[in-house]
């Protein structure tokens, strides 16, 4: 229904207007914001990165719709929230920047603490099916689970993947709030993209208490990971199957690394929390991921959304 198309944004408070949103799911659609919202009003945007802004390349683009977007909105205030202090460095030259990890906002009352003992799983790895996700770094994994969708337009390579994988379990989709449990079924996560965002699912094993077997990357999912809970390996499968034969030989108490991803994150949370309470001028519930990611009831676009005009 055309009443309930919302534009890919979450209004975290009304007056004064305080919106957050992925940096290009705003950008580029800036078109379908300057006709929702009337030129000269004033309001706050906050925009996450949903890619690695240590690459030229994306630097440049932000940096370049960022100019077009504070033109069309002179009374505007942009802050975006890095998710890596490389990021900071670089976007600190043309807007207003913070170090704030997009899974700061992760609630942690949305996932349980892994149950000790033996797992189910030796690993699992939620990542859609797509190149950049590398899933061939898993190949050697004796039990593994993968959960994740592919798009249409990759569904050969879907095909091609999934078939290296005949004894994982695959599963396409899980819902939001039955994720937890599935992540506590394996002794470790995987993060195996060379490139990208900070990953949520990072930040939901960790929540969990489930140590990482990551690959040396870009986009900022380091920033958040205890030390104590993260083995790298090299990228090779032969390398990812002996680092999570280590977290299968070696388990740890899935408290302490809940604990240590909360030590590494609050204060992220908590300094954008005061940031847009000094703003309001009151306080803000900040939800789980600032909603920007999330299905939205329909009350909820209502309430929180901006109706895109056509």
């Amino acid at each position: 229904m055309s009443f309930f198309d919302y534009l890919p944004c979450f209004i975290l408070n009304h007056s004064p207007k305080i919106i957050a949103s992925f940096e290009m799911d705003f950008l580029r659609n800036l078109p379908a914001f300057q006709k929702a919202v009337p030129r000269g009003e004033k309001f706050t945007m906050f925009l996450q990165l949903g890619w690695s802004a240590e690459l030229p390349e994306v630097a440049n683009e932000l940096k370049n719709r960022l100019g077009e977007a504070k033109n069309a909105f002179p009374e505007a205030r942009f802050i975006i929230l890095a998710n890596a202090p490389g990021e900071v460095a670089v976007i600190k030259e043309f807007c207003e920047v913070y170090l704030a990890s997009h899974n700061a906002f992760l609630d942690p009352a949305r996932y349980p603490l892994a149950p000790k003992g033996k797992r189910k799983f030796d690993a699992l790895y939620i990542a859609r099916l797509t190149p950049f996700k590398r899933h061939y770094l898993a190949e050697k994994i004796k039990k593994l689970h993968l959960i994740g969708n592919y798009a249409e337009r990759e569904k050969e390579y879907f095909s091609q993947t999934i078939a290296k994988f005949p004894n994982a379990r695959w599963s396409r989709k899980v819902p939001s709030f039955f994720i937890g449990r599935k992540i506590g079924e394996s002794a470790c996560g995987l993060a195996l993209s060379a490139i990208e965002g900070a990953m949520f699912s990072c930040g939901e094993y960790t929540l969990c208490g489930v140590p990482v077997v990551n690959t040396r990357n870009q986009g900022g999912r380091d920033t958040l990971l205890p030390e104590f809970a993260v083995r790298y390996a090299d990228d090779t499968p032969e390398s990812v199957a002996e680092n999570v034969e280590y977290w299968v030989q070696n388990p740890m108490d899935p408290a302490e690394i809940r604990n240590g991803f909360m030590q590494l994150a609050n204060p992220q949370k908590e300094l954008v929390q005061e940031l847009i309470n000094s703003i309001a001028g009151k306080a803000v519930h900040l939800p789980h991921k600032l909603n920007i990611r999330c299905r939205l009831l329909p009350h909820t676009k209502l309430l929180h959304g901006i109706r895109r005009i056509k």
